[in-house]
């Protein structure tokens, strides 16, 4: 329970703090990097995050037949409780894109839609969320698995690349991606991690979900 409450009162904090780092739009931290809009950087971090997005696909072969509907029924509440934290704080805050600034307007994508939601860095988010979920169930459920380390490596490095590029593209400033990389790794990590705590003393419970080794249980 204390673990629990440790994860909470982080969320509370970086969600709060989300809020409050758009007033400071343009601080020094951000001016050290703001790049104009280059398209094919776009596409390529769009790319980054779509692959990280698919990453928890591997435990197809890490993790035995019998527990694939349940990694999937567990991540699908994960990303799309990530997205809806995306969605919120997206239209929650308003902050131009640093291709909107005077003086760095000249490439602007042609769809106008995102302009004004900056913060956070949605990519970046999601990118992360996938990343943390990824390893967390590699580390509380196959440990010993051979595929544990080339495969969190590869999905902490394609989210690291998704939020560089981000900001190299002119899509983000540099605290757009780490707010969306903290609120992330938050989400994804507590996901499958609140569900081990909740579920891993409950023997007896029939299982839920198909597979002996991920799933919720319920106490009859």
């Amino acid at each position: 329970m204390k673990k629990a409450k440790t994860i909470t009162m982080l969320m509370v904090l970086v969600m709060s703090l989300g809020f409050v780092t758009p007033l400071f739009a343009t601080n020094w931290l951000d001016s050290q990097a703001i790049f104009p809009y280059d398209k094919n950087l776009s596409l390529a971090s769009d790319i980054t995050s779509a692959l990280t997005a698919i990453s928890p696909a591997a435990f197809a072969f890490a993790a035995p037949a019998s527990d694939w509907v349940g990694i999937g029924l567990t991540y699908a509440p994960t990303y799309l409780a990530s997205y809806g934290m995306r969605t919120l704080l997206k239209g929650s805050i308003t902050r131009e894109r640093p291709y909107q600034l005077p003086g760095n307007d000249t490439l602007q994508p042609e769809d106008t839609t995102d302009f004004g939601h900056s913060f956070p860095s949605g990519h970046t988010l999601l990118a992360f969320s996938s990343a943390a979920y990824t390893q967390t169930v590699f580390s509380l459920y196959y440990p010993d698995s051979p595929y544990k380390g080339v495969v969190t490596a590869t999905t902490w490095a394609l989210a690291a690349t998704t939020a560089v590029l981000r900001v190299a593209s002119g899509n983000h400033f540099i605290t757009d991606v780490l707010a969306g990389a903290a609120i992330g790794s938050v989400m994804g990590f507590s996901g499958p991690y609140l569900s081990h705590l909740l579920f891993k003393d409950k023997e007896g419970s029939p299982t839920l979900f198909i597979g002996p080794t991920v799933g919720m249980q319920i106490r009859l």
